[in-house]
């Protein structure tokens, strides 16, 4: 899947941390599975990744960092058998 969206004062060169159960556990930050997403002009982010096929269906949380902090958003990604 394909996970993209803007960070207004992220800044361009800077990394995004996306955080969800729903990803692979390649990768963590906090104990949590995670990605990580270099942001581009006009504060834009881009990545894509692979829900791991023994993920069990239902909605899980996305949840954003930038330079330190949370971003303060969330959003909701529904898994399908």
């Amino acid at each position: 899947m394909r996970v993209h969206g803007v960070v207004p004062g992220c800044g361009p060169g800077n990394s995004v941390t996306l955080l969800s159960r729903a990803f692979s556990h390649r990768h963590h930050f906090a104990g949590v599975p995670a990605v990580y997403a270099r942001v581009r002009s006009n504060d834009r982010y881009s990545v894509r990744t692979r829900i791991p096929v023994t993920r069990r269906s239902g909605r899980y949380r996305i949840r954003g960092r930038c330079g330190g902090g949370n971003l303060g958003v969330s959003v909701r990604l529904r898994v399908l058998a």
